[in-house]
C-alpha cells in the first residue's frame, strides 16, 4: 500500500496542474550582485540579491528560500529565508538576502574579491513554492559565476 501511496503524490500534483490548465516549469534563481554593508575584525555583512525569475502563466508563491554560497572554493555560509514572496506570472521578484560570514577560513578569498570589486561563487540551494492545489514543490538549484560586488559605507568599524 505504501509503494501506492509514494507514486500517487508526483501524479495527484500534475494533475491538479493539468485540471487548472497549467503546466509548471521551474523558476530560475540567480545572484544578481552583492552588497557589502559592514566589516569588522571578526568577519562582515553582505545583502546578497536574488532574482527569481518566473516562466510560469500563473503567480509562484515562494514559503522557504535556502541556500549555500562559496566564494573562490571557500564556504562563506548558509542562509534560510522563510518569509512569504511572490512572482508574478512570467515575473521576476527580487529578493535581498542578509548573509553574516567570519574570516575563519575565507578571509583571502574575501579580501580578494573586495580589491577586485566583483564576487567569484557557487550558489546552491533550495526554494519551496505553494503551487495551486495547496501542493509544494521544491526545486533545487546551482549556480557559479561572478557578480558585481558594491561597497555601501565605510568598511572597517570598530565594533
Amino acid at each position: 500500500m505504501r509503494v501506492g501511496v509514494r507514486f500517487a503524490v508526483p501524479i495527484l500534483a500534475g494533475a491538479a496542474c493539468t485540471s487548472l490548465g497549467l503546466s509548471f516549469k521551474e523558476p530560475d534563481i540567480q545572484l544578481d550582485h552583492a552588497v557589502v554593508r559592514g566589516i569588522d575584525l571578526t568577519g562582515g555583512n553582505l545583502d546578497l540579491v536574488v532574482n527569481v525569475q518566473n516562466p510560469n502563466n500563473f503567480t509562484l508563491h515562494g514559503t522557504k528560500l535556502q541556500l549555500g554560497l562559496d566564494v573562490e572554493g571557500s564556504h562563506l555560509g548558509d542562509l534560510t529565508y522563510d518569509s512569504d514572496f511572490a512572482v508574478s506570472q512570467n515575473g521576476t521578484t527580487t529578493l535581498t538576502l542578509p548573509l553574516r560570514f567570519g574570516w575563519s577560513g575565507v578571509g583571502s578569498a574575501v579580501r580578494a574579491a573586495l580589491s577586485y570589486g566583483d564576487l567569484p561563487y557557487q550558489m546552491k540551494g533550495q526554494l519551496t513554492l505553494a503551487l495551486p492545489g495547496g501542493l509544494n514543490q521544491s526545486v533545487s538549484f546551482t549556480h557559479e559565476g561572478r557578480v558585481p560586488l558594491i561597497t555601501r559605507k565605510a568598511i572597517l568599524s570598530d565594533h
